[in-house]
């Protein structure tokens, strides 16, 4: 007779949460944007946060990687935008490399973060949580804006798109704040309130 032990999950929960939170992942990236004036709001960065909190750094990295492949699909079918069926013009490798890269190390540097931080009590578990969830928009944002930037600054030189680059960065910046912070209030507060759903087993 197969016995569970008291204070642990069943062995399928961890995969079966980490394949919701990536269907999740795919409706966000493709049917899901936010608009608020100048700025659309994407909110793809929000189950990877939960998932690197709560399920680790392994599925985390898996969580970034279905949000970066997404992200490359949606690029490939246009739905990138302008700037980002330019780039892909430019250099399919590279763009493919700025879109997977980042999402795979936001995803897995939080989880392995939250492992390492104190989590005893309910307000540091709290604390905890919400220093990862914040960080992974972070990550993202900062890896994306970074690989563009090396990969694709020196392929285009003249003036008027040195001039563009400047306005999606700016404008990419104002984006990541808003994503921070719903990350940070909606990470934390959905991390949490799974975490006491599973009786603290997670």
């Amino acid at each position: 007779m197969t016995t569970i032990k008291k204070n642990t999950l069943p062995a399928y929960f961890k995969p079966v949460f980490c394949s919701l939170l990536a269907a999740l992942i795919v409706l966000l990236t493709f049917f899901v944007r936010i608009p608020l004036g100048p700025l659309t709001i994407t909110l793809n960065c929000l189950p990877v946060a939960i998932g690197a909190v709560l399920l680790g750094p392994l599925y985390g990295a898996i969580l970034g990687a279905v949000f970066g492949l997404s992200s490359f699909i949606m690029t490939l079918t246009g739905g990138g935008g302008p700037l980002m069926t330019m780039l892909l013009g430019v250099n399919p490798f590279y763009t493919f490399l700025m879109c997977f890269v980042p999402r795979v190390i936001c995803g897995w540097v939080p989880g392995l973060l939250f492992k390492s931080l104190p989590k005893k009590s309910g307000t540091t578990w709290l604390v905890s949580s919400a220093v990862c969830c914040g960080l992974t928009t972070l990550l993202n944002t900062v890896g994306f804006l970074g690989l563009m930037w090396i990969f694709f600054r020196g392929s285009l030189t003249d003036k008027p798109t040195e001039n563009i680059f400047v306005f999606i960065f700016a404008l990419a910046g104002l984006n990541a704040l808003v994503e921070f912070i719903i990350n940070l209030v909606f990470g934390t507060t959905i991390s949490r309130a799974m975490h006491a759903a599973t009786k603290n087993k997670l």
